[in-house]
């Protein structure tokens, strides 16, 4: 009875604590969180992290375990990406950020086929809805793989749009924190 007691115990602990962990920027009241959402044309599935350098291991689907130490967040996916060329496991086509200047949660979008072929206008990657907590949080982004984004205001691609551009510190008042589906090309 007293082994039932405290595997009951343990088992309540384990989920206040998954209770407790952030999922998602909107639940991030003590700090940012790093996700990580593979686009395949559905509704994604984000998981978080507490730090960037986690994310972006988990991105990799494990291989990646050595990052260059000191290095800011461009190295660090340039490597990564370089790491796989043109057998992509998973591919780190942008970083979304809740702030602008590349600050807040991010979420960190990968692909399966590789980079990102020309031209504009041309979709590789697509996704109709972000992920739990994503939605209308967008300040600002980077683009990896050769690829430019299209961010939309309604999910399934509708309402305004800014884009196709690359990497933008401040997506500008009329997009700002109303991301709600993407492309990439």
């Amino acid at each position: 009875m007293r082994k039932l007691h405290r595997t009951v115990t343990a088992i309540a602990a384990l989920a206040l604590l998954g209770l407790a962990a952030p999922a998602s920027p909107a639940a991030a009241a003590a700090g940012d969180v790093y996700c990580v959402a593979r686009v395949n044309g559905e509704a994604p599935q984000a998981t978080c992290f507490d730090t960037f350098d986690k994310a972006l291991q988990f991105a990799s689907g494990g291989v990646l375990v050595n990052l260059p130490k000191g290095s800011g967040t461009v190295a660090k996916v340039e490597a990564m990406n370089a790491g796989f060329g043109t057998l992509a496991v998973n591919t780190v086509i942008s970083i979304d950020y809740t702030g602008i200047n590349f600050t807040g949660s991010a979420l960190i979008w990968t692909g399966s086929s590789g980079n990102c072929s020309g031209p504009l206008g041309n979709i590789d990657y697509q996704i109709p809805s972000m992920p739990a907590g994503w939605d209308n949080v967008v300040s600002s982004y980077r683009t990896f793989a050769n690829c430019w984004v299209k961010h939309y205001e309604l999910t399934n691609y509708g309402g305004a749009s800014i884009g196709y551009s690359p990497t933008d510190a401040n997506i500008g008042a009329a997009m700002d924190n109303r991301t709600s589906s993407e492309r990439w090309s």
